[in-house]
């Protein structure tokens, strides 16, 4: 069993249920994708074939044509980079993918490095309320990591571009914030991949999507 990496989505899962985490990524017992889960994968591959010059505005990227455009000029001028791995060790330095000393993972939707601007972007499907707090701290590792895979960027911006509903969501980090939310992020990865015993943490409301306690797997599983 390896449990030394992370993620944002597998450090969320893991603070709702230590144990669905664990059938999730430890055993990795397959669950099916949701469509929402489905479209919204396709909508991402529309909007990097897009910006690469590869495919057509599509309808799920309707309400930010503007933006995508600029995108699109930017990709082909070298400031904006699309779908990029990024992944960093312990020490929060640059590492690749698959190495050995890898601790955490993420993907870029859309990166945007200019002398005067510094813009990670990630692209929401589906709703956008009751998700602020979540998704603000989404944006809090981007801008941790991107500061230690350039420590020259003063200012770092992460924006949310919510594509089913035409807004933006913009958070903006100094170094210094940059550093604080970092040991944050730091201490709260060390108890996942640290984890030795992964307990249910049963409620109504952390079992109602579960799929591990609907199928039978779970015996914590809590019904409404």
């Amino acid at each position: 069993m390896s449990n030394n990496r992370w993620s944002y989505s597998r450090l969320s899962v893991f603070e709702q249920c230590p144990k669905r985490y664990y059938y999730a990524n430890i055993e990795k017992l397959p669950t099916p994708q949701h469509p929402a889960a489905t479209r919204g994968t396709d909508i991402h591959n529309e909007a990097e074939l897009y910006i690469k010059g590869e495919g057509p505005m599509t309808r799920g990227l309707g309400l930010f044509e503007e933006g995508f455009e600029q995108l699109k000029e930017g990709f082909e001028n070298g400031t904006v980079f699309v779908e990029e791995d990024w992944a960093f060790d312990i020490d929060w330095q640059p590492a690749e993918w698959n190495e050995d000393k890898t601790w955490c993972r993420y993907k870029i939707d859309a990166y945007i490095k200019r002398p005067d601007r510094t813009v990670v972007i990630d692209f929401k499907t589906g709703r956008f309320m009751g998700n602020e707090s979540t998704h603000e701290q989404q944006c809090a590792l981007y801008a941790s990591a991107t500061y230690n895979r350039d420590p020259s960027i003063e200012n770092i911006q992460a924006e949310l571009w919510y594509l089913d509903h035409g807004k933006i969501s913009r958070h903006s980090y100094t170094v210094d914030e940059i550093k604080e939310r970092q040991e944050t992020f730091h201490n709260r990865a060390l108890k996942l991949t640290e984890a030795t015993e992964y307990p249910a943490i049963a409620s109504v409301q952390n079992c109602k999507w579960c799929h591990y306690g609907k199928s039978g797997v779970c015996n914590d599983y809590r019904s409404i």
